[in-house]
């Protein structure tokens, strides 16, 4: 519906009939004369602002961009755009890039280790400014992220700090969202707390050392064993397929006659397989097990029960990994050290978490 809307504002704009500069309209104004819905005109004047013709001016309207000497042109790897955090990192960055004249391409790695590193080792040949990577969370992605470092070419890390680099990293406040975790389940009376997720990045070990330390803090004990690492016993990789393994260890750790009364999964997407697992059991979420998980997915909402989460900010992350890269390649012959972003967490309350019903 939108799309006639585009193609004739596009015509007036590259024919000259409407110059830099020059007020478009307001997208209530363009509703009213075209008829459309103003859901139909945002999309067109978005659609626009992303080919760099137009931009926004609050409180004024939709007018005609300065013509820029320069475009950034900026690649995004991502480990895979199927997953929901990754998707909305992307979302954040364009929204954010698109205001600024940034133009993405997207690379997706499909959920393969290789192909990523074959993506990441390939940018410095490419016709782009700069990159936005994803972290692949993996003991073997470190080594090309240093290799590219080494060479000159310009990234921001998302969901990883890279040691000893003189990279610009954004990463959410793992340990203070575990922590955020561990003050709930103690509040709602949870004594055993269990943990099930992977332990191989520094980001996910953060969210289990939150927790642990939110329980001592309370003055209680943390009893290790309930935490459960889903990798393979060289702590590298899953054999197999994940979800069954994210159901294996929920059922050994629920089987145990001392179980834990909550679980805390270390992402949503093994939470929801955990689900599963748990009422398979026979048990009742959340009468007779609590459960969180960790991202602020949004699938999590149309669980039965919804799923109670810590949110990462995804987009938020994504919009801060695009303001710190084009800084990046603003000095990019200066000097100064590389920033590091820090996002805030947000504790998501739905229904799976009540009060301990153990005592």
């Amino acid at each position: 519906m939108y799309w006639p809307l585009v193609e004739r504002l596009r015509g007036r704009i590259r024919e000259g009939e409407l110059g830099p500069g020059q007020m478009v309209g307001s997208e209530t104004g363009m509703a009213t004369q075209t008829g459309l819905s103003r859901k139909s005109v945002r999309r067109a004047v978005e659609q626009l602002i992303g080919e760099g013709l137009v931009e926004r001016r609050p409180g004024k309207g939709v007018f005609v961009r300065e013509p820029r000497t320069s475009t950034r042109q900026v690649q995004i790897v991502v480990p895979s755009v199927t997953w929901d955090r990754c998707a909305r990192i992307v979302q954040g960055a364009k929204r954010a890039g698109q205001e600024d004249g940034v133009c993405f391409q997207i690379y997706d790695a499909h959920d393969s280790m290789d192909t990523d590193i074959e993506i990441i080792r390939n940018l410095p040949r490419s016709a782009a400014d700069g990159a936005i990577i994803v972290a692949f969370h993996h003991r073997g992605f470190a080594g090309v992220l240093y290799e590219l470092h080494r060479e000159g070419y310009p990234f921001v890390l998302v969901d990883m700090r890279l040691a000893d680099a003189d990279v610009p990293s954004v990463v959410a406040d793992n340990y203070g969202g575990g922590y955020r975790v561990g003050q709930e389940l103690v509040r709602r009376g949870h004594r055993r707390i269990g943990y099930i997720g992977t332990l191989n990045a520094h980001t996910i070990r953060e969210r289990l050392d939150g927790l642990r330390d939110a329980v001592n803090d309370a003055g209680l004990p943390f009893d290790r064993s309930l935490a459960v690492d889903l990798l393979d016993a060289d702590g590298e990789k899953i054999t197999g397929d994940w979800r069954e393994r994210v159901c294996q260890r929920t059922r050994e750790l629920l089987r145990r006659d001392d179980r834990p009364s909550a679980v805390f999964f270390s992402c949503d997407s093994q939470a929801m397989v955990g689900y599963r697992a748990i009422k398979e059991l026979g048990l009742r979420i959340p009468k007779d097990l609590s459960v969180v998980g960790f991202d602020g997915d949004e699938a999590g909402e149309w669980l039965d029960p919804g799923l109670t989460t810590v949110s990462q900010q995804a987009e938020r992350m994504g919009s801060e990994a695009v303001a710190m890269l084009t800084k990046r390649l603003a000095r990019r012959n200066g000097s100064g050290e590389a920033a590091h972003r820090v996002v805030e967490t947000v504790w998501v309350e739905r229904e799976s978490v009540a009060r301990s019903q153990t005592r």
